[in-house]
This record gives C-alpha cells, structure tokens and sequence, in this order.
C-alpha cells in the first residue's frame, strides 16, 4: 500500500508539544513520549484548558479499516487515532509499537526498515525490536528535526 503523504508533513517545528488524550491506551502513549524525548527531549505534555494541543491522541472503533492506528494532519491540530478493534487485541508490546511509531509521524518521520519503530506495520512480529527507539529512528529524528 503507498504511503500517506499526510503521513511526512508537519505544519510547524515542534520543540514543545502539547498532547491532548482521548485514548484508554495511556500506558502506551507515556511510553511513546518516553521514546521520543529520549535523544532530544521536545517536553511533550498535556494539553490543559489554557493551551493549544499540537496532537490530539483519540480511540475510534472501526472493523472495516485495517490500521491500528493512524496519523492526520490536514486540518487544525494533528491527529493520532487509535483503533480500539484492533488495539484492544494487541498485546502492550503491540500497543506501544503502534503508539510510538504513530507519534514518530507527528514529529515528521516516515517509514522505516522492518528493524525500526517506524516500521511500516509495527504491531506485527519483529524478534529484532523491543518497541524502543533504534539506531534507524533516532538518526532520522536528528535528520529532519535538525538537532
């Protein structure tokens, strides 16, 4: 299947993030977070009453749609969705893959090799990862955040 162009764009630099969370999949969303602040914190945080979400991170329930979750960015704040038909199945090894490699697009990263978060299906088995950030993911953050 090709590529989301959505998928590679980001509207603005996200140095810090404000997340917005309408999700029962927190434990992976703090993994996620954990992640990608690791090799340059962006000090991704929780959107409160008085601050505008960069992402908002929601469940949907859909079984005719094959992706476990997905990332939008056409319209206002960018969009994490999460697919409760298939998420609710998914193991928390699963659950984190498909969280963190959903908020890699947030931050501008396409897909990568099957060795990486950014794995094109990263709920799907990989001896070779444990669902942290690989050597791939964190060279392509520096690469197209520029720091």
């Amino acid at each position: 299947m090709p590529e989301d162009p959505s998928h590679t764009h980001h509207r603005r630099p996200l140095r810090a993030a404000k997340a917005a969370l309408v999700t029962n999949n927190h434990n992976s969303l703090s993994h996620a977070v954990n992640q990608w602040n690791s090799p340059n914190p962006i000090n991704v945080k929780a959107d409160t009453a008085t601050t505008y979400a960069d992402v908002d991170v929601s469940d949907y329930t859909s079984s005719s749609d094959s992706r476990a979750g997905w990332f939008d960015c056409s319209a206002g704040t960018d969009d994490i969705k999460l697919n409760t038909h298939w998420m609710d199945g998914y193991n928390e090894s699963q659950k984190h893959a498909v969280v963190t490699h959903e908020f890699g697009h947030s931050l501008k990263l396409g897909h990568g090799p099957e060795i990486a978060v950014m794995d094109p299906c990263p709920a799907c088995s990989n001896p070779n990862m444990n669902n942290n950030l690989q050597s791939w993911d964190i060279n392509s953050y520096h690469n197209v955040r520029g720091y």
